[in-house]
């Protein structure tokens, strides 16, 4: 069986407090390796999310986040996995023929700028925006300083382009 994993780096990950926070679940949970509902509100990069579905018998869930574009590549990766995978493909091969300084004109005007301008309506399905919005969320979440999420006052993704030698898109 594939361990499911996070897609994404995220501020306040909890993967390093995985083993912690096992730790001190009920007893019952602990036994029976079963997890009726398992409601989480700040979901993130999903590190506490991914683990428990690998490795417990969750009944059902229910994810959250205050972050739109987040949830929307959630629900992206759920509903569209293939066209995901696809858009992800061309933009790693893309970047990665680039040398260092055609990297960072690429990540500027290819990733960040398409990403800020790319206006979704969440409400409503459609596929193509709503996979393109999530393909440029993660390739930035891999390609941008140490994988961080931050917006200016205008509400526009805003950090700046990390130096990766071969990320993996």
């Amino acid at each position: 069986m594939t361990t499911a994993k996070p897609f994404l780096k995220w501020a306040g990950g909890k993967r390093q407090l995985l083993n912690e926070l096992e730790a001190n679940f009920p007893p019952h949970i602990l036994e029976t390796k079963e997890i009726d509902l398992y409601i989480e509100p700040f979901v993130g990069g999903g590190a506490l999310f991914f683990y428990l579905l690998s490795n417990y018998c969750v009944k059902k869930s229910i994810i959250n986040d205050i972050n739109p574009d987040l949830m929307l590549t959630y629900k992206v990766i759920k509903l569209f996995p293939e066209e995901l995978i696809k858009r992800l493909e061309v933009i790693q091969t893309e970047y990665l023929r680039l040398d260092t300084e055609k990297r960072k004109e690429y990540f500027y005007n290819k990733l960040r700028e398409p990403y800020n301008k790319l206006k979704i309506n969440y409400k409503k399905k459609d596929k193509k925006s709503w996979v393109e919005k999530s393909a440029l969320l993660i390739a930035l979440n891999k390609t941008c300083f140490n994988g961080l999420y931050r917006q200016n006052s205008k509400g526009e993704f805003n950090v700046p382009v990390g130096r990766y030698k071969n990320p993996k898109i």
